[in-house]
């Protein structure tokens, strides 16, 4: 390997007599940080992440990525923690793809896009489910509101 990365890097550590000898371990940690099994980072995959947006917490905890729990404990802040729980959620949908990617492994980009566009429909399902169960319950305290005069 003639490449200048894995060649021994010598400097002076700053004592009299002291030379520290190593490899250029941040230019490889650089080189290497998007790498499964052996691939470059699919440039295909960036892109926003709608199941780390929709369903931050469960999509962090099943692509190993547990800051994406982070968001729960925002929105226990009284006023603002919706705000910034919403905020942290866009965050995730950006940053999603990267952090799955870097965090799990996957056979190859193919297999992570089918994954990930199942987290998005799962995400949309639970959305609508929701939307029409707060539908169905709004609907219902205004009739039960309007019966009662």
């Amino acid at each position: 390997m003639s490449d200048e990365r894995y060649q021994p890097r010598v400097r002076n550590a700053g004592t009299k007599n002291s030379i520290q000898i190593g490899y250029d371990t941040e230019k490889l940690k650089q080189e290497n940080r998007y790498r499964v099994k052996g691939q470059a980072f699919p440039k295909t995959i960036n892109g926003f992440n709608w199941g780390a947006f929709l369903l931050t917490p469960v999509w962090g905890l099943f692509n190993n990525t547990p800051i994406a729990c982070f968001c729960i404990i925002l929105y226990l802040i009284p006023y603002l923690g919706i705000l910034l729980g919403i905020v942290f959620s866009i965050y995730c949908g950006i940053q999603g793809n990267v952090w799955a990617w870097e965090n799990k492994e996957w056979k190859d980009h193919f297999h992570f896009h089918e994954t990930q566009r199942k987290w998005a429909i799962a995400g949309l399902i639970t959305y609508i489910i929701i939307i029409a169960v707060l539908h169905i319950v709004t609907i219902n305290m205004i009739q039960n509101f309007k019966s009662g005069y």
